[in-house]
């Protein structure tokens, strides 16, 4: 992918997909559980499943190489890029928000193959990929990024977050504990508790969860899949189709209702079309402060603690962490902001001016001959100083502003910037604030809107990240031997036919016996292999046996019977073929 198209504030979490790091073991995961949801899924989900999964570069036989899903997510509008694992909310929305869809390039592990909490390569590629073939699925993904932006989170969010992050690598880290396992999930329900009224950002990401996550399409009484939570998961593929999960009309009130990403949901909700997800976006779209705009939406920009951008009825716009407000006869009189802050225009900082890189302090109003801020001018400013560039402004709201002018900038005509120094605000004798460094002011009447999304420019420019994902892996010795095992298998169905690749597989089955008695997954592999070989006797027999076997053993917590399930089916399709022709893997 053209690494022009990524902003450059986001390259950072963009990672290389390091192919060579999944093991034979990875690619058997990636077939078991892709294979078995897609072939149910092709009757389950909505009908776009089925064109888009090949359509976006995907195969049920190995895990895909995500620049080539770009290449061909690139008809759709779309492109994808590797991420490492979880990345904060606000980033995976800003990808989304410019076509790109972040695709976690580690895989789960064979324990949680049936689910993970944990962002992966199944549920984003083949879970959320094959949608973005759909023009009104793939519209609604990314304009859900773009309101997401606007919306405001709070600080308990960011808690939710970590609290989220931990528990996922906690459960994927084979090295865990039950105590460690135990102390993350704890500490995700606290940091729920304490999130109070949710959010903006909270409430688009309730409503991304009840659609892209795990939506429904069709009627509450007859519905298909398009969730990529769904789609992308064995278990829940399954289980959501019980009586006992509630399934309700999708509307805007769905924000209302939280969820549990370490848990079945209870409900889902159903949406007569995938055309119909913008106009409830829209709806909730319109409950944000930066719709209503003015004060109310300064106020939440200060609550959420947060960066945000101010924006003035000039359409000059001032980015920064929202700390103090002041008003004067109920209206905005003063901002304050903390930390670095800049001057934007149409979505980017305007160049060529100082940074406020130890606050900033905008007020507003007119002065107290009644002209707006907004309209003073280099008439109005040469009035208003001496020969030496000194300047005094009062306004109506008993601010006082003064200090040595260097240049006024105009920005489209309509917003003017003076270049200050010793710029600083008074009001009753008091300073309010001091600038001891140039100081870009821009002046502005009133506020128009505030906004989480921070235009372009603000954040520094980053490099791609050097990590690599999935990252290199110690195994134990348990481990390394049903890897082995793995590529034992995988050689002997590329290079051998008939008893030759029998006896191989006789050889195999005999060391899982000895060395691996829980293993169950490349028993699937080779029961598979032999029904397509049509070889359905002593050692057939002999696997089946032992997954049924195991599938008791495991409390029927493990997809054995779904993979049974599907080896059954290609028997009762008579598919006794020879050993068919089989692609290798990309590497």
């Amino acid at each position: 992918m053209d690494l022009d198209l990524i902003p450059a504030e986001l390259r950072q979490f963009v990672v290389q997909q390091d192919y060579s790091e999944y093991t034979a073991e990875d690619q058997a995961v990636w077939r078991f559980a892709v294979l078995n949801t897609h072939r149910r899924l092709l009757s389950m989900a909505h009908e776009a499943y089925a064109h888009g999964f090949s359509a976006a570069g995907i195969s049920v036989d190995w895990i895909p190489h995500i620049g080539q899903m770009s290449e061909s997510l690139e008809r759709f509008g779309w492109r994808a890029v590797a991420v490492d694992g979880f990345i904060p909310p606000r980033v995976f929305t800003a990808f989304q928000a410019r076509g790109i869809l972040p695709i976690a390039a580690d895989i789960r592990t064979s324990e949680h193959l049936t689910y993970t909490p944990a962002p992966d390569i199944i549920h984003e590629a083949a879970g959320h990929a094959p949608f973005l073939a759909d023009p009104h699925y793939a519209r609604y993904v990314r304009r859900i990024g773009e309101v997401a932006e606007q919306a405001f989170a709070s600080p308990a969010d960011q808690a939710v977050y970590e609290a989220a992050y931990t528990l996922s690598e906690v459960k994927e880290n084979p090295a865990s504990t039950s105590e460690q396992l135990a102390h993350a999930e704890r500490l995700l329900r606290e940091a729920v508790r304490g999130l109070g009224e949710p959010s903006e950002a909270a409430r688009i990401a309730r409503l991304y969860w009840w659609t892209a996550e795990y939506g429904l399409v069709g009627r509450v009484a007859d519905y298909r899949l398009y969730g990529a939570g769904l789609l992308s998961s064995i278990g829940e593929a399954h289980f959501c189709q019980s009586p006992s999960v509630s399934k309700l009309p999708l509307t805007a009130e769905c924000v209302e209702v939280s969820y549990d990403i370490t848990r079945s949901q209870p409900q889902l909700f159903v949406v007569p079309s995938l055309a119909e997800l913008e106009p409830v976006l829209e709806t909730v779209a319109e409950t944000l402060a930066h719709r209503r705009g003015g004060d109310e939406a300064v106020e939440a920009a200060r609550r959420s603690a947060d960066v945000a951008t101010v924006e003035l009825d000039t359409g000059a716009q001032v980015v920064g962490v929202v700390n103090g407000i002041k008003r004067h006869e109920g209206k905005l009189s003063l901002v304050l902001f903390s930390g670095q802050c800049a001057v934007a225009a149409g979505g980017a900082v305007v160049t060529g001016l100082p940074r406020a890189a130890l606050g900033y302090a905008l007020p507003l109003g007119v002065l107290e001959n009644g002209m707006p801020l907004s309209r003073v001018d280099a008439e109005t400013l040469a009035r208003c100083s001496d020969g030496e560039g000194r300047f005094e402004f009062r306004l109506t709201s008993g601010i006082r502003i003064h200090g040595r002018f260097q240049r006024l900038v105009r920005v489209d005509d309509e917003i003017t910037v003076l270049v200050c120094e010793h710029f600083a605000l008074e009001q009753h004798g008091s300073i309010l604030f001091r600038s001891a460094t140039p100081y870009p002011w821009v002046l502005g009447h009133r506020v128009r809107t505030a906004g989480a999304a921070v235009p372009a420019g603000y954040f520094p420019e980053t490099a791609v990240s050097a990590t690599t994902v999935p990252k290199p892996r110690t195994f134990d010795e348990a481990q390394r031997q049903r890897i082995d095992l793995h590529e034992r298998a995988i050689a002997a169905w590329r290079s051998l036919a008939g008893s030759d690749l029998v006896r191989e597989f006789e050889a195999i089955a005999a060391r899982l016996e000895r060395e691996c008695p829980d293993e169950w997954l490349l028993r699937w592999n080779l029961l598979e292999s032999l029904m397509k070989l049509g070889e359905r006797g002593g050692l057939a027999e002999r696997i089946e046996r032992d997954l049924e076997h195991l599938e008791v053993r495991f409390q029927h917590l493990e997809p054995i019977a779904s993979g049974l399930g599907y080896i059954r089916s290609i028997v009762a399709g008579g598919s006794g073929e020879r050993k068919p022709e089989r692609r290798e893997a990309p590497r």
